[in-house]
């Protein structure tokens, strides 16, 4: 059977960001179909995310691709407020 993948919004915070521009997000919600918790963004996956803001501890708003699996895959980032 296929896995279902959906767009979703979703609120979170950076929780790593590795020098190589791969770098992780909780949400403040759990999104998608398995309630995922986590997110992964990379530099290598979109040139259109804010990598000059990207802090840990920075709150984001964005577009997820959610499916079956435990992670969801980050497409659309924006900083709402950077980390201090």
């Amino acid at each position: 059977m296929p896995e279902r993948e959906t767009r979703i919004e979703f609120s979170g915070t950076v929780v790593r960001i590795e020098a190589d521009g791969f770098g992780i997000i909780k949400f403040d919600h759990p999104i998608g179909p398995s309630s995922n918790t986590l997110g992964f963004f990379s530099s290598s996956t979109s040139s259109a995310l804010p990598f000059d803001d990207l802090r840990p501890g920075a709150h984001v708003i964005g577009m997820a691709e959610a499916d079956e699996r435990d992670i969801a895959a980050i497409k659309q980032l924006v900083v709402t407020s950077r980390s201090t």
